[in-house]
């Protein structure tokens, strides 16, 4: 475990934009990952313990000390997030754990720290299929889980996932359930409207397959994804609207392609991707957002949402 005070993080994204932390930890293994958990749920429910039992006298700062806490930010592969200049204020954790686990009737379980690439080569090595069609998607496994990627089958992570392993940070506890039993309908906004809930590991459930095949497989997702798709982004930068795609829209409706503000520039190989061309700060790359959003609205009377994360102080 390293832990670091005033920590850049630009480096740990894949656009290379974003601020400091106060706090950067990394982690190696998921016992050093629960350990820093259990620390942050401590210090959380002791400030809200101290908030609680001086509300009657009110004392100077206590409100300060109630809203200033955060909760530490979980940083993946930094492939769907956008920091902010001044970067995270409190703790940012960053999980390196890698442990893959074969088990009996082709069940994977694997931590939420491995990088979903090595998953997708080592399970194929391992004569399982099903991951596939995630290749070229620089994710962690907690990042997929969290966002519930998509392939470009059109099937959701959540379609592989057996078990999920989660501390959770009000009750300090974990808990490993399966998904038909969680206490919720497993989707994307369970995790981002609890962000408690923290993603430790995940069983899944793969296919018997010929290792040929599925190398031969990544191999023409990988051709067809480079083509359009640069890795010196944040990938997809909006959702695609019903029965449309973004990238359409931003290209052949607003002919933005090629478009910047800054080093930060609409992709023009893909109008759905923001690349930094070389310094594009993040102040660049959400001005370069707006500008999308208005001419949209303006032109379309269409509201185009983000796909990506927002991390920090964008005010």
């Amino acid at each position: 475990m390293e832990i670091y005070q005033n920590h850049p993080l630009a480096p740990y994204t894949t656009v290379k934009i974003g601020g400091p932390a106060d706090t950067f930890i990394t982690t190696n293994t998921t016992a050093e990952f629960i350990e820093v958990l259990k620390k942050v749920s401590e210090v959380n429910n002791f400030s809200a313990h101290s908030e609680r039992v001086t509300r009657s006298g009110q004392p100077e700062g206590s409100e300060h000390r109630k809203n200033s806490f955060t909760s530490a930010t979980i940083l993946g592969n930094g492939s769907n997030v956008l920091i902010s200049d001044s970067g995270i204020r409190g703790i940012v954790i960053k999980n390196l754990s890698n442990t893959i686990e074969y088990l009996p009737n082709n069940l994977v379980k694997v931590d939420s720290g491995v990088q979903l690439p090595f998953l997708i080569t080592n399970t194929i090595n391992h004569s399982l299929s099903g991951l596939e069609e995630f290749t070229y998607i620089p994710a962690t496994i907690g990042g997929a889980i969290y966002s519930n990627i998509h392939g470009i089958n059109k099937n959701n992570f959540d379609k592989f996932i057996s078990e999920i392993e989660i501390f959770d940070l009000k009750t300090n506890s974990l808990t490993t359930s399966s998904t038909n039993k969680l206490n919720w309908s497993y989707d994307t906004s369970e995790f981002q409207s609890h962000p408690n809930l923290i993603i430790l590991a995940a069983t899944l459930k793969l296919n018997s397959g010929n290792p040929d095949t599925s190398r031969e497989i990544i191999t023409n997702i990988t051709a067809k994804k480079t083509q359009t798709q640069s890795m010196n982004s944040l990938g997809s930068v909006f959702k695609n609207p019903k029965n449309d795609f973004a990238g359409r829209i931003i290209d052949q409706e607003l002919h933005l392609k090629g478009f910047q503000i800054g080093d930060a520039q609409i992709s023009p190989l893909h109008g759905n991707f923001i690349l930094n061309l070389a310094h594009a700060t993040a102040t660049d790359y959400l001005s370069l957002i707006k500008k999308i959003q208005k001419e949209a609205k303006d032109k379309l009377n269409l509201d185009l949402i983000p796909e990506i994360k927002f991390l920090g102080n964008f005010s």
